[in-house]
């Protein structure tokens, strides 16, 4: 059986995390609101984005500030809200 490392957790976020997470987020929104991509995608498009990408800190950051920048479109931001539930 191979050995395998457990994967690095960040528990707290710095101020450039959540500068980063943010840009991750506005892009993502852009993205949703341009049309060029649905909630889905973008979601899965910003998690891969993340440098910690399995860090529920850094998950639950973006998530946040992509719902606070989906302020205007009800129907992408109650559909990423499904969408985080499920997952």
């Amino acid at each position: 059986m191979e050995h395998i490392e457990p994967v690095e957790v960040k528990e707290n976020l710095t101020e450039l995390d959540l500068e980063g997470i943010d840009k991750i987020a506005e892009d993502a929104v852009d993205f949703i609101n341009s049309g060029k991509m649905d909630v889905r995608a973008a979601s899965r498009w910003a998690i891969h984005s993340l440098e910690d990408e399995w860090g529920f800190p850094s998950i639950t950051a973006l998530y946040h500030k992509m719902v606070e920048r989906l302020e205007s479109n009800f129907q992408a931001k109650r559909e990423l809200v499904r969408y985080v539930q499920m997952w």
